[in-house]
């Protein structure tokens, strides 16, 4: 009998294990307000957070450059591939951007911020220039480059040897 009930108590603990290690599971996709906190940028250089429509999944898309001169980002693609007429730049909190298979993945596309629209060349490149004055930005951040036509890209965007420049690989939005 006192085996019996051992073997009860132990199933009954891994029953509660697995349950609490299932009912964990996802949530690596969620945004917690407290991570936001502090991380909207001001109205002087950009949009209050709002919600971006994209589309679930995309392919590949061409890569985007990121490089501060002074208090102004100088943000562009060479890379000839941008489809439509504009490019609208959004500024992404680390908090709602994960790496997830090798690509950066938007935890939720509500807390966008627009910071410059800008039009696409007839040779499908273009340039924007994000002045941010004396805000002092975070080390880490995301940009969104989103075209008229709803082809995404995301670059991470760091603080490194007194520029930011961007810090990743060509990113779908997922």
């Amino acid at each position: 009998m006192r085996t019996r009930h051992a073997f009860v108590s132990v199933s009954v603990l891994v029953a509660l294990s697995i349950t609490g290690a299932v009912a964990g599971c996802g949530r690596e996709f969620e945004v917690h307000p407290s991570a936001l906190a502090g991380q909207a940028l001001p109205p002087s250089i950009a949009d209050p957070p709002s919600r971006v429509e994209l589309a679930h999944y995309q392919m590949r898309n061409p890569h985007f450059e990121v490089l501060s001169h002074g208090s102004t980002l100088n943000i562009w693609s060479d890379h000839h591939g941008w489809n439509g007429h504009r490019v609208d730049l959004y500024y992404a909190p680390a908090a709602i951007v994960t790496a997830y298979h090798g690509d950066y993945t938007l935890k939720s596309s509500a807390h966008l911020q627009h910071i410059v629209s800008v039009p696409i060349r007839k040779n499908q490149t273009w340039f924007a220039a994000w002045n941010v004055g004396s805000y002092r930005l975070p080390e880490e951040f995301y940009l969104l480059a989103k075209t008229d036509v709803g082809q995404a890209s995301i670059e991470k965007v760091v603080w490194q040897q007194g520029h930011y420049v961007e810090g990743g690989v060509d990113s779908p939005v997922q």
